[in-house]
Formats: C-alpha cells, sequence, structure tokens
C-alpha cells in the first residue's frame, strides 16, 4: 500500500516546496497505483481454493471434530467473514458489533489464512503502513503446541498485508494467525488462476486442524 499512498503525499510536498522533482515521483507512483489497481479489476476471479478456500475446509474440520468431541471450559466460536480483499469489511462488522461484549481477558482469536501451502507458520506481525507485533503469549501458546504436536513451523515471518487477525490484535486481543508459505516465503499460487484443489498440499492442511484444535482444547483447560 506504500506506493498508493505515497504517490499522492509526494505530489503534495512537491507542490509545497517547490520540487518538481518529488511532483514528478509522485505522480510516476500514482500512475503505477492505478495501472495495478485497473489489471486486477479487468482480471477474472481466481479459483482461490488456497486463498483462502482452504480455511474454509479447516473450519469444517473443527466444526465436526468440536461436535463429536465438545471441549470443556471453553466456547468456540467458527467464523468465517467472507470478505478479507475488501479491507476486511466483514471482520470490521463483526468487531463493531460484538467487540463490546467480548472480554479481552478471556477471549482468545485464531486466523487462518492460505494454509494450503507446503510450510505451516504463525505470524510475528503484520499491517499495511505500520507493523504491529502479535502478543507475546499467544505466540508462546501457538509454538509450544506446534512443538509438542511435532508440526514444524517456518520462523520469523511477518506480513505487510493484512489478514483478519490484524482486527482483533489492533483491538488489544490475545490473537494468532496461522498460515503457510512457500520456500519463498509467498502464499502458494497467490491471486493465480492456478490456485486450485490440486495443486493445495493437504498435508499442512492437517496439521493446521490439528494445530487449531490443540490451541482450543488448551485454552479450555487453562488460559495463557
Amino acid at each position: 500500500m506504500a506506493p498508493v499512498l505515497g504517490g499522492p503525499v509526494l505530489v503534495a510536498l512537491g507542490a509545497l516546496t517547490g520540487r518538481r522533482a518529488l511532483s514528478k515521483l509522485g505522480l510516476l507512483l500514482g500512475l503505477g497505483s492505478a495501472a495495478a489497481m485497473t489489471d486486477i479489476g479487468l482480471r477474472e476471479t481466481v479459483p482461490g481454493a488456497n486463498d483462502n478456500g482452504t480455511s474454509v475446509v479447516a473450519l469444517l474440520a473443527l466444526a465436526k471434530r468440536l461436535v463429536e468431541e465438545p471441549p470443556e471450559g471453553i466456547r468456540a466460536v467458527l467464523l468465517s467473514t467472507g470478505s478479507e480483499e475488501s479491507f476486511s469489511e466483514g471482520m470490521k462488522a463483526f468487531g463493531e458489533r460484538h467487540f463490546p461484549s467480548l472480554s479481552k481477558e478471556s477471549t482468545f482469536f485464531l486466523c487462518l489464512e492460505s494454509i494450503g501451502s507446503p510450510h505451516l507458520l504463525v505470524l510475528r506481525g503484520e499491517g499495511f503502513l505500520k507493523m504491529r507485533e502479535y502478543p507475546p503469549r499467544a505466540l508462546a501458546l501457538m509454538d509450544s503446541l506446534a512443538e509438542e504436536l511435532g508440526i514444524w513451523l517456518f520462523p520469523n515471518l511477518r506480513l505487510h498485508n493484512g489478514t483478519d487477525g490484524l482486527e482483533p490484535m489492533a483491538a488489544g486481543y490475545e490473537t494468532a494467525a496461522l498460515c503457510g508459505c512457500t520456500d519463498l516465503k509467498q502464499p502458494a499460487n497467490y491471486h493465480w488462476s492456478h490456485d486450485l484443489a490440486e495443486n493445495v498440499d493437504f498435508g499442512t492442511v492437517a496439521d493446521a486442524i490439528r494445530l487449531g484444535e490443540a490451541a482450543i482444547r488448551r485454552l479450555g483447560k487453562r488460559w495463557l
């Protein structure tokens, strides 16, 4: 998002200071951003098997397991907002409606995002313009559970985009984002037409389901 905002800012600074080079650079960034957005708008909708069909599958699998063996001491809400790409409007709406009634001392958010990539990971931080670090206690919980389950997590990754986990984290809740990446530290097949079910790594999806279930059941036994 930096070029999107940087273009107008540089043009304004150039106009205020009389430095034409700044205005020209801002214009260049603005034209590049407009071209990129136009390209996105002209393209067909991608299948979205990994981003983010895999997380929907995980939610359904978790629902099945929690119905078969209900967790003790915890209420689990399985939420699918379906609108992360439109600046998390669904998660924002959920927060506006429900955050006032959800205690920060006893509510934990676990976000699932593109978990069909070859490697599972827990994000250390994320944010478009300001990097926000995930709460240390939430990270410690997920890391320790992954170690207990023998699940390797790709280490120390942060995201300059945004998942639905950003909203509750910014609001002050204990939050963790369970995601996936390739060896190049990117979601597999991200926003491409070949983001199909046959290209999903279902082993990673299975590990994410196991880790998510373990987190729910551990939180039911004791808080962080």
